[in-house]
């Protein structure tokens, strides 16, 4: 990694296409949004939207409240079994873009 290299969370911008974040929604369901950069993004622009209010407390903290145990996923701690390829993030990465990014082209294939 390059010295020069800052490393942030996106942010959502105002130009982010909300029934597309439903689809989204909808199309990763199962998935655990914070393991799925899709579902991240879908979430947090229907959240800056005002379309869905995030939970006060985490899934732990609703399971402790209710006195139920909070399982434990071991699958996933480690990272160098069945890690993505880097090719794999860069698709992730660019189709996020094309959620959040404005479009600069006036006719880029979706009609608009």
């Amino acid at each position: 990694m390059s010295e020069d290299m800052i490393l942030t969370k996106p942010t959502i911008c105002g130009r982010a296409e909300v029934e597309l974040a439903h689809r989204q929604m909808r199309r990763h369901r199962a998935c655990q949004i914070e393991r799925c950069a899709w579902k991240w993004a879908a979430f947090y622009t229907l959240v800056r939207h005002g379309r869905i209010a995030p939970q006060e407390l985490s899934p732990r903290e609703r399971a402790h409240k209710r006195g139920i145990d909070f399982p434990v996923d071991t699958t996933e701690r480690c990272l160098s079994i069945g890690t993505p390829g880097l090719q794999t993030f860069q698709q992730v990465l660019d189709g996020l873009a094309q959620l959040v990014l404005p479009r600069t082209c006036p006719d880029n294939g979706h009609g608009r």
